[in-house]
C-alpha cells in the first residue's frame, strides 16, 4: 500500500505542476473614479455581508450642506442595488476557482478473498493537462468581463444620482420662486376689488383675478409638497431611506459649457465606456470557451493497475484508457460554443449603436439646453428686468397704475422659474452626456 501512496503523490505532482493561480477581479482599465475602483475592489467582501447600515465614506461631511460630488460617493457605498450587484463577482470568482481545480483521482481496491490477490487500480483523467488552460483562461476573462459590468452599473447608479440631485435644486428652486410669484399677485386681488367698487372692471373681472390668486397658492403648495418627494428618492439612491440622517443640498453653480465635437465624443466614449469593454471580453471568453469545446474531443485517463502478489511478487503496471471519438465527437458542446461566439459579436455591435446613439442624441440635447439658456440669459431676463424699472419708475412718477408694475413683476417671476427648468435641463443633458462618454466634464462648483 506503500507503494501505491508514493505513485499517487507522484501522478498528482505531475498534474499540479500544470497550475494557472487564481487572480483578484479587476478591470482592465483604470476605472473612471478611485470610489468606483475601491467598491468593485471590495466587492467580494462587501457583498457578503448585510448592508443595513449606512456608511458615510471618510472626507464626506453632511453638515456643511450635501455636494453633488459627495452625493455619488455616498451612494457608492451605500446604495443596495449596487451592493447587490457585487454579489456577481462572487459567483465570477468562485467559477473561476472551479475552473482551476482539479478532478480527483479514482483508486479501486479488490480485497483478495479465497485464492483472489490483492488488487488496485487508479484512475487519473490526464485530459485536463490540455483542457484546464483554456477552461481556466475563459474563466479568467469572465472575472474580467463582470468586473466592467459592474464598472457600467458603477456609472449608472452615478447619472442616476445627479439626476436625483439635479431634480432635488430644482423643486427647490420652483417652491422658492413660486413662492415670490404668489407675493406678487398678493396685492392683485384688492386692487381688482376696489376697481370692481368705483365701477373700472366687472364683477366677473374681479372674480377671475381671485380665482387665479387661489389658482397660483393652490400651485405653490403643490411644489412645495413635490421637496419632500424628490428628496426621499434621492435618498433611497444613497441609501439613507431606513436612517434618519438629515442633510441638506449645498448651493451650487453651473457653468454651461459648449460641449465637443460628436467625432471626437464618440471616440472617447468607445476608448472609455465598460460595457463596451465587457462586450469585447464576451467575444474572448465565447472564443476561449469554443477552444475548451474542441479540446474535449479526446478523453484520455492514465491506468495504474497494481497486484499485490504476482508470480515474482508485487506488480504495477501503468496504462492509457482512451475514449474513441467515433460517435459522439463533443459536436453539441462545439456548436454552443460558435454560438456564443456569434450572440457575443452581434452584442458587440449593439452595444457600439447604443453608444453612440446615446452620445449623440445627450450631445444634441445638451447643445439645444445651452443655446435656450443663454438666450434666456442675454437676451429676455434683461429686457424683463429693465421693464419692471420702468414701469416701477413711472408708476412712481404718477403716470402708471400700480397694477402694472405687479403684472410685470409677475412677468419677471415666471421667467425665473422658466430660467431655473432651463438649467435642470441643461444639467440632465450634460450628465446623460457624461454618462454616455463614461467620463466627467467637470463645469460644477
Amino acid at each position: 500500500m506503500r507503494a501505491i501512496a508514493r505513485t499517487l503523490t507522484t501522478l498528482a505532482l505531475l498534474v499540479g505542476a500544470c497550475e494557472i493561480p487564481c487572480i483578484h477581479a479587476q478591470s482592465s482599465r483604470t476605472p473612471s473614479s478611485s470610489v468606483i475602483e475601491q467598491r468593485i475592489a471590495q466587492g467580494e467582501v462587501k457583498s457578503s455581508k448585510a448592508m443595513t447600515a449606512v456608511s458615510i465614506p471618510e472626507g464626506v461631511s453632511l453638515s456643511d450642506g450635501l455636494t453633488e460630488d459627495e452625493a455619488v460617493t455616498i451612494a457608492l457605498w451605500n446604495n443596495a442595488t449596487f451592493n447587490a450587484d457585487l454579489a456577481a463577482l462572487g459567483f465570477a470568482r468562485a467559477d473561476l476557482k472551479e475552473a482551476g481545480l482539479l478532478r480527483n483521482p479514482v483508486l479501486s481496491v479488490l480485497f483478495p478473498i479465497g485464492p483472489k490477490q490483492l488488487e488496485a487500480v487508479v484512475n487519473l483523467p490526464i485530459e485536463l493537462l490540455w483542457q484546464r488552460p483554456r477552461r481556466v483562461a475563459a474563466a479568467k476573462t469572465n472575472v474580467q468581463r463582470v468586473a466592467e459590468s459592474l464598472e457600467q452599473n458603477a456609472l449608472n447608479l452615478v447619472r442616476d444620482v445627479r439626476l436625483a440631485y439635479s431634480d432635488v435644486l430644482l423643486a427647490q428652486d420652483r417652491a422658492t420662486l413660486s413662492a415670490n410669484i404668489v407675493e406678487t399677485r398678493r396685492p392683485i386681488p384688492t386692487i381688482m376689488e376696489a376697481r370692481f367698487r368705483v365701477g373700472d372692471i366687472s364683477e366677473l373681472e374681479m372674480n377671475a383675478a381671485r380665482i387665479e390668486a387661489r389658482t397660483v397658492e393652490e400651485e405653490v403648495g403643490r411644489l412645495a409638497r413635490e421637496v419632500p418627494v424628490v428628496k426621499e428618492r434621492l435618498r433611497f439612491l444613497l441609501g439613507l431611506s431606513a436612517e434618519q440622517t438629515a442633510f441638506e443640498i449645498a448651493p451650487t453653480t453651473f457653468q454651461p459649457s459648449l460641449p465637443e465635437d460628436a467625432d471626437t465624443l464618440l471616440r472617447e466614449a468607445f476608448a472609455a465606456r465598460p460595457d463596451l469593454r465587457a462586450a469585447e471580453l464576451a467575444i474572448e471568453a465565447a472564443g476561449q470557451r469554443a477552444k475548451w469545446e474542441r479540446s474535449r474531443i479526446f478523453s484520455v485517463i492514465a491506468t495504474l493497475d497494481i497486484n499485490g502478489q504476482g508470480t515474482r511478487g508485487f506488480e504495477a503496471g501503468p496504462g492509457v484508457a482512451v475514449e474513441v471519438p467515433i460517435f459522439n465527437r463533443n459536436q453539441g458542446g462545439v456548436s454552443r460554443a460558435e454560438a456564443e461566439v456569434e450572440l457575443a459579436l452581434r452584442q458587440y455591435a449593439l452595444v457600439r449603436q447604443q453608444i453612440a446613439t446615446e452620445v449623440q442624441e445627450a450631445r444634441a440635447q445638451l447643445v439645444q439646453a445651452r443655446e435656450s439658456l443663454t438666450a434666456m440669459r442675454e437676451r429676455i431676463m434683461p429686457r424683463l428686468e429693465e421693464d419692471v424699472r420702468i414701469w416701477q419708475a413711472s408708476f412712481k412718477d404718477g403716470e402708471v397704475p400700480y397694477l402694472f408694475v405687479l403684472q410685470n413683476r409677475q412677468q419677471l417671476d415666471a421667467a425665473r422659474v422658466r430660467e431655473a427648468e432651463m438649467e435642470a435641463t441643461l444639467r440632465r443633458a450634460r450628465v446623460q452626456l457624461e454618462r454616455g462618454v463614461g467620463k466627467s466634464f467637470g463645469g460644477r462648483q
